[in-house]
């Protein structure tokens, strides 16, 4: 039985273009940062090549996010510590922060509460 070539593509140049434009960041800015040339970084966005991890990790440094926003979309578990990993958070006010986590336990609390009364109908 002949193997099958794993052909799962990981393109997250978008990604991290979104992230950096997000926090106010230009090309030019991100690659002095890492010593790097902008048009590489620009390949980078453009998925034209795919950098290395280091480069990976050092951008997410950067940004102040973990590697698990930039692949989100290719992972199949969640990460219950990605509340302070959300691009553009770490950027905000002790104020904002709080605001923003407040209100997620709102939204899960409601959700919650919804979910338990569904239940409760169900079971009736």
């Amino acid at each position: 039985m002949k193997k099958e070539k794993n052909t799962l593509q990981i393109l997250i140049g978008k990604n991290l273009k979104n992230i950096r434009i997000s926090l106010g960041l230009t090309q030019e800015e991100v690659a002095e940062s890492l010593g790097l040339a902008p048009r590489y970084l620009s390949d980078i966005e453009c998925n034209k090549t795919k950098g290395s991890l280091t480069t990976l990790v050092k951008l997410c440094n950067i940004y102040k996010v973990t590697p698990t926003v930039v692949l989100k979309e290719y992972l199949t578990i969640s990460d219950p510590q990605i509340d302070d990993s959300i691009a553009g958070f770490n950027n905000l006010n002790e104020n904002e922060k709080d605001i923003v986590r407040k209100l997620v336990q709102y939204m899960n609390y409601t959700k919650k509460k919804s979910n338990q009364s569904k239940k409760t109908k169900k079971e009736k």
